[in-house]
């Protein structure tokens, strides 16, 4: 799952997310702790049996930010059980058995990335501790991920207002069963990315890609090998139709299951000024073959792809599910 770095929109809410918030909401009356204090306190297990769980997501409200997995047939459930924090960028491991995400005091502070049982359980640190991480990306045995950290938080111009700059990618050998963090993280990139949407991995575990910005080109994806990581391999950037006049604007940008396509989310002008936000997928080889997915307004925060093929996506805090190959939409 990853976020866009424009504002979302925000739209109706949906009853099965509504619940959750009252729910989340409810739980939270007084309890006041660090990131890093609740962190420690593990989830009861939930059974996932033996099959991959669909999808996980958070679910921001004003001051905290929360993961929730939908595991097979059972409703969405929270990963951790943190009372204050700001969890985003969950992600499954290829064989079910793991998650990774990122958690912070607050959206804009310095943040980690953990790993944890499917259920909740063993949930430790896996970034080096100086790091400000976050987008984990598991690798296709899910015995390593890879991270982006942040080198500087700030802005470039008086108008701009603070953020985090110089993204560089990380690798770490991770285990589940782990209580605390283990192996070292070795960075592989010195890129020092002005911005960074999204990390993703390929299948075969030999490329990753992520969704930035270059000057002076603007936004665009950037391909790289594991094996040699200092260098570009490949660049993209599509054009979607009615993009916006300064150029394409990206969101997140994932591999698809197989390897030969990428999904992601583009930006179209719409009225008043505004920005619609579509699914849209391309060759991953050739960066031909351009297909828009979704017929949307408004913005799409988050995009994930499922153990099955489904693409996943927010708008706001309304979740869909996205058959790409029949495109049929289906609010969850």
């Amino acid at each position: 799952m990853r976020r866009s770095l424009l504002p979302g929109h925000r739209g109706a809410m949906s009853v099965s997310v509504a619940a959750i918030l009252l729910l989340t909401a409810l739980s939270l009356g007084g309890c006041q702790s660090s990131s890093t204090e609740a962190a420690k306190a593990e989830a009861p297990p939930v059974a996932s049996g033996d099959h991959p769980a669909a999808h996980i997501f958070s679910v921001p409200s004003a001051k905290t930010s929360f993961v929730f997995i939908q595991t097979g047939s059972t409703g969405p459930h929270r990963l951790t059980t943190r009372t204050t924090g700001w969890e985003t960028d969950g992600v499954i491991s290829p064989k079910g058995d793991a998650v990774a995400y990122a958690v912070a005091d607050g959206p804009e502070d310095k943040s980690e990335v953990w790993v944890s049982r499917i259920d909740g359980t063993h949930a430790h640190r896996v970034s080096a501790a100086d790091d400000d991480a976050s987008n984990p990306a598991f690798g296709p045995d899910g015995k390593w991920l890879l991270y982006a950290k942040s080198n500087f938080y700030g802005h470039y111009s008086p108008i701009a207002r603070s953020r985090k700059h110089k993204y560089d990618v990380v690798k770490v050998a991770v285990d589940p069963e782990d209580r605390v963090a283990g192996a070292v993280p070795v960075q592989l990139t010195q890129q020092e990315f002005f911005d960074l949407r999204s990390l993703a991995v390929s299948a075969d575990g030999e490329r990753f890609l992520v969704s930035t910005t270059g000057y002076p080109i603007g936004s665009l994806f950037l391909e790289f090998e594991i094996a040699k990581p200092l260098a570009i391999k490949r660049i993209f950037q599509p054009h979607v139709p009615s993009e916006p006049r300064m150029g394409p604007a990206f969101g997140p940008a994932l591999y698809t299951n197989d390897g030969a396509g990428i999904v992601f989310s583009a930006a179209s002008e719409g009225k008043d000024g505004k920005y619609n936000y579509n699914v849209y997928q391309m060759s991953a080889v050739t960066a031909a073959d351009l297909n828009q997915l979704t017929q949307r307004s408004g913005m799409i925060d988050e995009i994930s792809v499922g153990a099955d093929g489904t693409v996943y996506f927010s708008e706001g805090i309304q979740r869909y599910a996205l058959d790409p190959k029949t495109r049929q939409l289906k609010q969850e």
